[in-house]
């Protein structure tokens, strides 16, 4: 019974009116993550899945706009130098797009 709905509706039963109960300082927890995990999809930085009613999100590895220039920058200078190492950082910039 790990599921916090489940566990909800049970302690429901039993609490004492007045008095906390842990699993409402869980069902919190669980809700603050649930709201923090839909502002980064909404952000587009994390990307949610479903397999047997599970739920997972995962936070996607997402560039600033300030990081982002900074590799174009490196790339350029790579070029510049001719280390052959800026198609890989370009290669890095799209697939992170």
């Amino acid at each position: 019974m790990s599921d916090i709905v489940e566990r909800l509706s049970r302690a429901g039963d039993l609490a004492i009116p007045g008095e906390p109960c842990a699993v409402f300082y869980d069902a919190a927890d669980e809700i603050k993550r649930l709201r923090l995990a839909i502002r980064r999809l909404a952000e587009q930085d994390a990307t949610m899945s479903v397999c047997d009613g599970a739920v997972t999100v995962t936070m996607d590895a997402t560039l600033t706009v300030e990081e982002r220039e900074a590799i174009e920058n490196a790339a350029d200078v790579i070029d510049a130098k001719t280390c052959g190492n800026a198609a890989t950082l370009r290669g890095l910039l799209a697939r992170l797009a």
